[in-house]
């Protein structure tokens, strides 16, 4: 699972959830494809990223470790991971 990060854009290897910069000098400038009515800070979306490969593997129900890091990345956007799953 690899995360490609530019200066604009974050795409995934492994899901076809991307974030975008929509903006220049906003501390919140990112927006996700799969959380379009946020923005979000570089670090937010970059959680989001994380998340949404996590959950794309399936296997994070099974996977304790996962789990807990999708837990991690769902607070720091602020969401609990269940609200997330139902969006995803």
């Amino acid at each position: 699972m690899t995360i490609y990060v530019t200066d604009w854009s974050m795409t995934s290897d492994c899901t076809t959830e991307s974030a975008q910069r929509v903006a220049d000098k906003w501390p919140k400038s990112w927006r996700l494809s799969w959380l379009p009515d946020r923005l979000l800070t570089r670090e937010q979306a970059l959680a989001g990223m994380d998340l949404a490969e996590i959950v794309s593997t399936q296997t994070y129900r099974h996977d304790r470790l996962a789990h807990l890091r999708a837990v991690h990345f769902a607070g720091q956007l602020g969401i609990p991971l269940e609200q997330i799953l139902l969006g995803l």
